[in-house]
This record gives C-alpha cells, sequence and structure tokens, in this order.
C-alpha cells in the first residue's frame, strides 16, 4: 500500500511538473514572437521581399524548443537559415511562427469551409451528438476559424505571405478529436498502396485539406507535415491509428490536392512520423511528446528540402514581373505588333485546305 501510495504521489507530481514546464514554455515562445516577429515589425511582400509562414498547434509552435530572449522556436529559424546557405535563393525571406499551442484544426479553418458529413461513427467520443451524428464543424455560412483571421484575415501577417507550411492535428489526436472513422480501421496503415475513400477520411485530415485547399486558391504554396506516432499520449491515442491518419494526410497531398486546380503548384508532404532522423529518443523534449531543440533543427531542414523549389519559383516569377514591367515603351508596342503578326500569319494558315486557298 505504501508503494502504491508513493507511486501515485510521483506521477502527480511528474504530472505538475510537465503541466506548469509546458505552460511557461508556451507563455516564453510567445513572448519571444511578439518581440522579434510581431505583426507591426514584418513588412510587406514587395520585390526582393518574401514570406514563408509556420501555422498550426504546438508543434508547429515549437514547444519543447528552449531559447534564449529574442530568439524564434521551432522549425522557422532552421528554414531561415537553410534558405541563407543556399545559393539557388538570392533574395530576402521572412519565416514566420505562427503556430498556437493548444489550437485543433477546426481553429483554422477558412470562411465558409465544407460542412463535415455527420452520421459517420468515429474511434472518439468527444464531437458527437444523438445517436452518434456527428456535430457540423463549420457551416457553410460561417466565418474562419479565429487562428485563421487572427493570421490571413485582411490587413495580416499571413495575407501576402507566399509560402505556408501546415502542422495540423496533435491537437486533436491528443483531446481525441480526430475523428476517424472505425471503419477505416480494417485498412492496413503499413501499406502504401491503400487509398482511403472519402467516407474513410478522418475530420482532421478533411480540415487540413480545406485549408490547404483555400490557401491554393489564395496563389499560395502549400506543404504539410504529418503527426508523430510515437510519444505520451499518442502512444495511448494507438500508433496505428495516427499512421492510417498520416497515410491519409499524404494521400491528400498526392492524390487530391495536387490533381485539381493548378496543377503547376503541387502540395508537398513532409513525413515526421516515420522520419528516423527527427523521431530519435535524444530528439524529444521533456514530455516526450514534442521535439527538443535539435529535432526541430532537424526537422526544419527536412522542411526547407521540400519547400526550396517553391522559395526559387516565387524568386523567379518576381524577376519576370520585373523584367516585363522594365521594358521600354517602344519596346512592348513591338512586341505587341509582332506577336500580332504571327497570330493573323496562324489564322490564315488555317484557311488552306487540302493544298488550296480558300476563295475570298
Amino acid at each position: 500500500m505504501a508503494a502504491s501510495g508513493l507511486n501515485q504521489l510521483f506521477n502527480l507530481l511528474a504530472y505538475l511538473y510537465v503541466l506548469l514546464r509546458r505552460i511557461f514554455n508556451a507563455s516564453w515562445i510567445r513572448a519571444n514572437v511578439w518581440i522579434s516577429q510581431a505583426d507591426r515589425v514584418i513588412p510587406k511582400t514587395n520585390g526582393p521581399r518574401h514570406k514563408v509562414i509556420v501555422m498550426g498547434d504546438s508543434l508547429a509552435m515549437g514547444l519543447g524548443d528552449w531559447i534564449l530572449a529574442g530568439q524564434v522556436a521551432g522549425v522557422a529559424p532552421s528554414i531561415l537559415k537553410a534558405a541563407a546557405l543556399d545559393k539557388q535563393v538570392r533574395q530576402r525571406w521572412y519565416c514566420l511562427n505562427r503556430g498556437n499551442a493548444g489550437s485543433s484544426s477546426e481553429d483554422w479553418l477558412p470562411p465558409k469551409g465544407p460542412r463535415i458529413e455527420a452520421g459517420q461513427p468515429t474511434t472518439e467520443k468527444k464531437g458527437k451528438k444523438g445517436d452518434g451524428e456527428a456535430e457540423p464543424l463549420l457551416g457553410d455560412d460561417s466565418p474562419g476559424g479565429k487562428s485563421w483571421e487572427r493570421i490571413f484575415g485582411p490587413g495580416r501577417v499571413g495575407e501576402d505571405a507566399e509560402v505556408v507550411v501546415i502542422m495540423l492535428g496533435l491537437s486533436d489526436v491528443v483531446r481525441g478529436d480526430a475523428g476517424l472513422p472505425l471503419h477505416a480501421m480494417k485498412r492496413d496503415h503499413n501499406s502504401a498502396s491503400v487509398l482511403y475513400p472519402e467516407d474513410e477520411l478522418a475530420v482532421v485530415v478533411k480540415n487540413v485539406r480545406s485549408i490547404a485547399a483555400r490557401l491554393r486558391s489564395l496563389g499560395k504554396k502549400v506543404a504539410v507535415v504529418d503527426l508523430p506516432i510515437s510519444g505520451a499520449v499518442v502512444s495511448s491515442y494507438g500508433e496505428g491509428k495516427v499512421k492510417r491518419i498520416n497515410r491519409q494526410l499524404k494521400q491528400i497531398c498526392k492524390h487530391n490536392l495536387s490533381n485539381v486546380g493548378d496543377t503547376s503548384n503541387p502540395v508537398a508532404y513532409v513525413s515526421l512520423g516515420l522520419n528516423h532522423k527527427v523521431m530519435r529518443p535524444e530528439h524529444r523534449a521533456f514530455d516526450s511528446l514534442h521535439l527538443n531543440s535539435k529535432g526541430y533543427k532537424v526537422l526544419g531542414v527536412e522542411i526547407y528540402s521540400a519547400i526550396c523549389p517553391m522559395l526559387v519559383n516565387c524568386e523567379w516569377k518576381m524577376w519576370k514581373q520585373k523584367l516585363a514591367g522594365a521594358l521600354p515603351e517602344h519596346e512592348r508596342v513591338m512586341k505587341a505588333n509582332a506577336e500580332e503578326l504571327v497570330g493573323e500569319g496562324a489564322a490564315g494558315a488555317e484557311e488552306v485546305v487540302g493544298g488550296k486557298v480558300k476563295s475570298q
């Protein structure tokens, strides 16, 4: 009995230690973002200045990272450093940490997002009403989630960002709100060839798809980072469930989002759960769920490898616009006349049928 009481006391003290340290860590990270990356000090995207936004929950925020005053936590500094060392990238980039610890995928839904279908039984008890019908997360006439409006609303810092990294879903899993349908559990989560039908997609996956689709429709380039499959809380949720959610995230990036709309603007997918460079014991934070400073540095490099072509493409578009605008007036007129003559020649060629010219 005495040993049992000591174990309970030890578990309680460990829980309080992790809880208090998380609160302090999150507050310290927010304070430093407000100091060094506040909206008021970040210039608008213009000419050789560009922005990358890292958005999402506590993983995007960098919870578990230890920083000094004036520094930024998470993957943002590593992405920025990799860009500075890359000779392909020649212009000024800002990489902004806009993660919000505790935020769910619902908080980041864009305005007038699609309604989540009701009536599908899920593996979670939360988010249900009546006889198993899930509460729709966002109506057709609803405003955007509070985190979306704070970052991508009119006049906000992310409105003119060109590249967005989505790191969402960890809070949904921790709270048991991921909404993975029961019949999706029959799929082999270790098979790379399995494709999930629409009715087997988790609610969190549908939310990420809605967010990424809206960002692409705004002309932004998007990368999606999946979830860790090990660590405290995630392990109790079920490694198999998280692997299925990761498979679905990869599926929407590779087979859904990248094949609709502007196919020249595909969505990049970055694996965290199966990335052995990142998911090492020495890269885990004090709560064994998030990453520490070394872990975020390695993950930042992995993300940069995926978004580097996006940065180069943004710079090239800017140069093309500058070159087009720099042409003298007489050169623009000559170019327009030349294009008109080529068009007339092509139209005249269509008049030739069977080797004979049509009578006028």
